[in-house]
């Protein structure tokens, strides 16, 4: 008997029905969805993605080591059957889907979750059932998520840092909380008569800004060193003196957490280095969080790592005027990942 004729038996009907509820919770794209992002992430990552372009390439020019050439060809093959890239032989090349894909913007969106909060993500079941603690036997990837949310920043906050920085006829600024240092990287080469210092309190975050000045030749111009955005009272002479635009992105409502009264407070000593300078500014880049279905993927994150959650506008004008400080002008950027809002502050005289 051949294939073609051999009778098939179709399983009991309750096996159908259970796969049905299953199709109908859409269960299956939500797994593909994961298994897509994380081998879009992983393709980047590998410095695969480098490689592909919307020419042609051959596989063994994709591979990094020629013994891996089979290993990934299999990966590409997977990719190619998501729409993401398509063969032609040996060769391989970025669909449109592809390319837009892998862009750095969207291949960072991916990545601030798969790499950076992935480890949080991937036990949030501990952190539910208590057995896990943020902080402690749980946290995010610092290193990834700097690097991330520069890339992201960049794509749609960088150009008004820049060009504020130009305005105010700033020559020194002073990034609060700098993580791996890429804004003012991107800052002082865009500008050789600037200086850039860049506070933060990790160390490791410290030192890798300060390799990739070294790396890019503006290390002469950047001081990144170890402080604490929240104390600026203890912040180093040279940062206090030689800075007079300061920036600070997604890093002060942490202070939230501690009540409204802790946010004007901290404000408030930002108040007093301001006014002690004329044209001082502090540009202050802070997310919009709403809990809806555009904002629920931040929102968890931010419900899992105990950060403090980003406030609506109307909160941050409230304490800024209570500091007393003046909010000259609220800047914003519709239609990207996150909602953020910029608030141009100068200090009340004194």
């Amino acid at each position: 008997m051949t294939a073609e004729n051999k009778s098939v038996m179709v399983l009991d009907d309750e096996v159908q029905q259970t796969w049905k509820s299953v199709a109908e919770a859409g269960a299956g794209e939500l797994a593909s969805s994961y298994v897509l992002s994380t081998a879009i992430v992983g393709l980047s990552n590998s410095g695969v993605a480098d490689r592909l372009s919307g020419d042609w390439t051959p596989l063994a020019e994709l591979a990094p080591k020629p013994e891996l050439a089979d290993r990934i060809g299999k990966v590409l093959r997977f990719l190619e059957v998501r729409g993401i890239v398509e063969s032609q032989g040996d060769a391989w090349r970025t669909t449109r889907r592809g390319a837009q894909l892998l862009d750095e913007v969207a291949e960072s969106l991916l990545g601030y979750y798969v790499d950076a909060y992935g480890p949080v993500l991937h036990d949030i079941g501990g952190l539910l059932d208590g057995s896990k603690t943020y902080g402690t036997d749980v946290s995010r990837d610092t290193e990834a998520l700097g690097l991330r949310c520069e890339v992201l920043f960049r794509s749609f906050g960088g150009n008004l840092v820049r060009d504020l920085v130009r305005e105010r006829g700033a020559r020194g600024v002073l990034d609060l909380g700098c993580g791996t240092g890429g804004l003012l990287l991107d800052l002082v080469r865009d500008d050789p008569e600037l200086r850039g210092f860049g506070i933060d309190i990790a160390q490791d975050a410290i030192d890798y800004a300060g390799r990739r000045a070294a790396e890019q030749g503006v290390a002469d111009r950047l001081s990144f060193l170890v402080a604490d955005a929240f104390r600026p009272q203890e912040w180093p002479a040279e940062v206090v003196e030689g800075a007079d635009f300061y920036v600070a992105v997604g890093a002060l409502h942490e202070h939230f957490r501690d009540g409204e009264a802790a946010v004007v407070e901290m404000l408030a000593r930002y108040a007093d280095l301001l006014r002690a300078a004329p044209n001082r500014t502090l540009l202050l880049c802070e997310p919009e969080l709403l809990v809806d279905a555009e904002d629920a993927n931040f929102y968890l994150i931010h419900v899992l790592t105990e950060q403090g959650f980003p406030q609506p506008r109307e909160g941050w004008l409230k304490v800024i005027e209570a500091a007393g400080l003046t909010c000259k002008r609220v800047f914003s950027a519709p239609n990207t990942a996150f909602r953020f809002a910029y608030y141009e502050i100068v200090a009340d005289p004194s």
